[in-house]
């Protein structure tokens, strides 16, 4: 079964939003009747709704990199981003930067006095399009954190490769820091986050700052971090066949971003190979309980630990790699979503 709907308006978000409060068995029949179980682990029936109903092709797994060109797997995205933003949201959304660093500014109704502003690098892997597809989980999360969130744009591979997305993502970071409290941060200090590869860059950003002597993010956010684009395990990881970002979609999007003629192994590419941390901020580690990249979510933290670093962890169970894409829609994301805000505010006041 698939249901069609025109999916940029809000009557058909208002619409898909009421359809997934039927009851859990009735998704489930209109799912197929089937459930996704591993290693104890159930998906959750929304988002198998979603995959079997909303988003299914009959040529190939929807929202894929597998069989499909890039720019068809864009357009989904982008279609998908759309259709899944909340139906309500109290907060503000503005363009914002300059010439070189722009990108989109989350503001919610009310600040806290110690929020600091939020750099977020949007999830897509470095491939699949901007910060429209992190829109949905950081109006959740500046509203619940009551903190601001600026998504900056960056340049996405295989048009522009390895180090391009990252330069940008420094820049925007120190652009950032020079106008934290005009971008709504009353506190004047600045956190870092990232999504997947954007996990990645800010990770590998936060080690070159301490490296270089220059100010560090008073608090880090990394969400099914990327870590070790060298992984050989991720296609026989238990969970490889997660949606919508599975172990073949990550290792596209890593040949993408990476190119030819770089060693995946590198610690430029892979944080995790990084063989001496030091001074690293206070850092949440989120992952999904079905998420080929929680091993590495996992191993960071340790590392993270290892080198006396506060660090605090979270792996939420129901939930695929890719959640955040639908946290304005699925209940398990939105509550992770602010269960994760108010688990990083805490963090932050307790720097």
């Amino acid at each position: 079964m698939r249901l069609s709907l025109p999916r940029t308006s809000l009557l058909a978000r208002y619409a898909l939003k009421q359809a997934l409060t039927l009851p859990f068995a009735v998704l489930k029949f209109l799912s197929g009747g089937t459930i996704v179980h591993i290693n104890g682990r159930t998906l959750d029936p929304q988002i198998q709704f979603l995959r079997q109903v909303i988003f299914a092709r009959p040529d190939r797994i929807p929202l894929s990199l597998t069989g499909g060109s890039l720019e068809g797997v864009r357009e989904d995205w982008a279609e998908a981003a759309a259709l899944t933003r909340p139906v309500r949201t109290s907060v503000r959304i503005e363009t914002t930067g300059t010439d070189t660093v722009h990108g989109q500014w989350v503001r919610p109704p009310v600040i806290d006095p110690d929020a600091p502003l939020l750099v977020l690098l949007h999830e897509g892997g470095g491939v699949l399009g901007g910060p429209d597809l992190s829109l949905a989980f950081a109006s959740i999360f500046a509203e619940a954190a009551r903190c601001p969130v600026f998504l900056p744009d960056y340049r996405l591979a295989p048009a522009h490769r390895f180090p391009a997305a990252f330069d940008d993502a420094r820049d925007a970071f120190v652009w950032a820091q020079a106008n934290a409290e005009r971008l709504g941060a009353s506190s004047g200090t600045v956190a870092l986050g990232g999504i997947s590869m954007g996990a990645n860059m800010a990770t590998r950003l936060c080690l070159d700052l301490k490296r270089d002597f220059r100010p560090l993010p008073v608090a880090q956010l990394l969400i099914s971090p990327l870590l070790d684009l060298a992984d050989t395990g991720l296609r026989h990881n238990p969970y490889a066949q997660s949606w919508p970002i599975g172990a073949a979609d990550l290792e596209m999007m890593i040949a993408h971003y990476a190119g030819a003629g770089l060693s995946l192994s590198d610690p430029a590419l892979s944080p995790l190979r990084q063989s001496l941390i030091v001074g690293q901020p206070d850092t949440l580690v989120v992952a999904a309980g079905l998420d080929p990249l929680a091993e590495q979510a996992e191993a960071w933290v340790r590392r993270l630990s290892e080198a006396r670093t506060t660090v605090l962890y979270r792996r939420y169970d129901p939930l695929p790699c890719g959640f955040t894409l639908f946290a304005g829609l699925v209940d398990h994301a939105e509550q992770a979503t602010r269960d994760m805000a108010q688990v990083f505010m805490t963090m932050v006041r307790a720097t």
